[in-house]
């Protein structure tokens, strides 16, 4: 129960003839800032909010489902840029497609780093360990190589700001052909 102009009422009946009512009986999902919409008393302060805020929610929309948003920029955490690399790693630069793997790896020396391919596996490992008679750090990744990338061809960098950089060329791999329709008989008894 909810109070609303000094009367306690059930929350359904604050939004029986609202939109939100109307989505939930169609079983529409709409999304919005709110989980439901705010219900004020009749003034225009009221109505222009409402109104502001549905603009707000328009043009963040627009920007987010632009063509030109990336999910990072290039100056922000390195850590955040590891995990989009990891789910895209394949970029393209100057129009040349390319495997694009970048660490954070900071805490360690280029000599505490240790990289290694397996070709069968198609796997890329890193290992890094540092160790002293205050802390222990380790960090370990093992990677799936993508088709299209030889293992051998991978390159490191180890760059100044403590990003470890794997590059390799990156050649698209043939696509099979589709699957034709096919009937199947059915055995019938």
């Amino acid at each position: 129960m909810l109070r609303h102009m000094g009367r306690c009422v059930s929350a359904p009946s604050l939004f029986r003839n609202s939109k939100i009512a109307a989505a939930k009986t169609n079983n529409n999902i709409s999304r919005s800032f709110w989980h439901r919409r705010p219900t004020y008393l009749p003034s225009p302060i009221g109505h222009e909010f409402d109104k502001a805020m549905s603009q707000m929610q328009h043009e963040f929309d627009r920007v987010i489902n632009s063509s030109f948003w990336r999910p990072f920029v290039d100056n922000q955490h390195p850590s955040v840029v590891e995990t989009y690399r990891l789910r895209n790693p394949i970029v393209e630069d100057n129009g040349v497609k390319k495997f694009k793997l970048e660490f954070d790896i900071r805490r360690f020396k280029p000599e505490d780093v240790k990289i290694s391919t397996d070709a069968q596996k198609k796997t890329l490992t890193i290992e890094a360990k540092y160790s002293d008679e205050n802390s222990k750090f380790e960090y370990q990744r093992t990677i799936s190589v993508p088709d299209g990338v030889t293992p051998a061809d991978i390159t490191c960098t180890y760059k100044s700001d403590g990003v470890l950089l794997l590059e390799a060329p990156y050649i698209e791999p043939e696509k099979p052909e589709p699957v034709k329709d096919t009937v199947i008989n059915i055995d019938h008894k």
